[in-house]
């Protein structure tokens, strides 16, 4: 499916007149993202912490709540038919006879089906590219809050710090220890938190402020606009280094990449068939400049704040073979997967039996089918239900990435092409994400659906009302 804008809306002056007003887009998406950011607050409060799985579920419970309560029809994510099957599998997979317990199965059925839902409920929302921009706008602000935040945890180590996890602190005084580092002055400060609850955190909001910068940068036209998103994209990078998550350093380019890449095509192909630049190209090129500047400029400044530490840490990407270095590092979870786990769990081992939910509601005192450790995403699915639930899950991403790319290169698509672009971009990192961790079992996962869902619906339902048109 492609989609196009209809010639007849954007020729202005030859637009039909509207026999009536359009209700406002829905609401809905907005309040799930500022939930998702109360709950990530509420995290950081001593006072709070013995609610913190009331918080850390809240906004998988809405997403719940969603499914269950919202009416309305609409047009389904094609990747929607894949997660249905999805949750067969995981629900035959209560069935196996290696699960923990029934109460720990349940809750990561459950889990699973809030993360996938926003792609059944979104259709039942009224949805428009301005709504879409608000929720990102959201995103953006919170995210490069706590890109700049992270920043100034590391120039004033013991101010702008928040209570660490007691999950983290559970591993004891050593393992602390090695999330540490000597600054440039001298001092020892953890890795950047930001506005979370773990060393290290700043770098996943550093890369969103990165990316939504990007976007903002391209379809925001007020005049502070393009400052504030370079700006916000270089604290980004910054916030990055100096959490020396060397993956996440990797994802942050390889999007930002992806990104002006797929557009700088989608404007080739314009004008070779109108003969006339696409609009934008000019901001394009100059995006991609200033991209390619912050990368470097975002390292010489984390490592006159964090010392040759941060230094050291990133130079070791291109020090050797980038594969020698996963290997090293996350490739050995990848090696286990496909060495141990597969032939052992080729069915799966029962939902529930790892990470969180094997924490919560699992069963200690069973010692045949004790809780198992998953390092990267395609363990844990092997563990929830696996080959056929792997098959399906990447079916789905698949459908993801292929609507997201479609809307990007349609040449019809207007505006609505750049988010698209976006979404593709984000997809990239999220596939990258499952090799590195358990990307698609947390609210990281639940984002990803909601971004994808919601761009779909955006697209979707513009057609219907004739903004756009849809081609097969």
């Amino acid at each position: 499916m492609a989609i196009a804008v209809d010639n007849r809306v954007a020729g202005g002056a030859r637009t039909a007149p509207r026999r009536r007003l359009e209700p406002k887009a829905s609401r809905i998406v907005e309040g799930l993202v500022v939930a998702e950011i109360v709950c990530q607050l509420a995290l950081l409060s001593t006072a709070l912490a013995p609610y913190r799985l009331v918080f850390r579920v809240a906004v998988f419970g809405l997403s719940l709540g969603f499914l269950i309560l919202l009416s309305g029809r609409g047009r389904f994510h094609p990747a929607a038919k894949f997660g249905i099957g999805v949750m067969v599998v995981i629900g035959l997979s209560l069935l196996n006879p290696d699960l923990n317990s029934v109460e720990s199965g349940l809750a990561q059925l459950a889990m699973y089906l809030a993360i996938l839902s926003p792609l059944f409920w979104m259709p039942r929302l009224r949805m428009d590219l301005p709504a879409m921009k608000r929720v990102l706008m959201l995103m953006w602000s919170f995210q490069s809050l706590s890109a700049a935040i992270g920043v100034l945890q590391v120039y004033f180590p013991g101010h702008f710090r928040f209570a660490i996890s007691s999950v983290v602190q559970a591993n004891g005084n050593a393992y602390l220890a090695g999330l540490q580092f000597q600054n440039a002055f001298g001092e020892m400060v953890y890795r950047p938190m930001g506005l979370t609850d773990t060393p290290g955190g700043a770098a996943g909001a550093g890369f969103l402020a990165a990316l939504l910068g990007a976007l903002f940068f391209l379809t925001d036209h007020r005049k502070w606009m393009r400052p504030a998103c370079v700006a916000t994209m270089l604290t980004g990078m910054a916030a990055i280094y100096l959490s020396e998550v060397r993956v996440m350093l990797i994802m942050a380019v390889t999007c930002l990449l992806s990104f002006v890449s797929l557009l700088a095509w989608r404007a080739l192909t314009v004008r070779e068939v109108s003969g006339k630049p696409a609009k934008g190209s000019r901001r394009l090129a100059i995006l991609a400049g200033f991209a390619t500047a912050i990368v470097v400029v975002g390292f010489i400044w984390a490592v006159s704040i964090g010392g040759a530490s941060v230094g050291g840490r990133f130079n070791s990407l291109v020090a050797s073979d980038p594969t020698v270095v996963y290997q090293k590092n996350r490739g050995l979870f990848l090696t286990y997967t496909l060495d141990y786990v597969l032939p052992e769990y080729p069915l799966g081992a029962g939902p529930g039996r790892w990470g969180m939910i094997a924490y919560y509601f699992g069963n200690p005192l069973d010692s045949v089918h004790q809780a198992l450790w998953s390092e990267i995403q395609w363990t844990g699915w092997l563990y929830d239900g696996g080959i056929p639930l792997v098959m399906f899950y990447v079916m789905a991403l698949g459908a993801a990435f292929w609507t997201a790319y479609k809307i990007a290169l349609n040449r019809f698509s207007g505006e609505l092409a750049i988010f698209g672009a976006l979404v593709f971009a984000y997809n990239v990192s999220a596939l990258a994400a499952t090799f590195d961790s358990n990307y698609f079992i947390g609210g990281a996962g639940l984002d990803f659906w909601m971004l994808n869902a919601m761009l779909f619906a955006v697209a979707w339902q513009s057609s219907r009302r004739g903004r756009l048109r849809t081609r097969r």
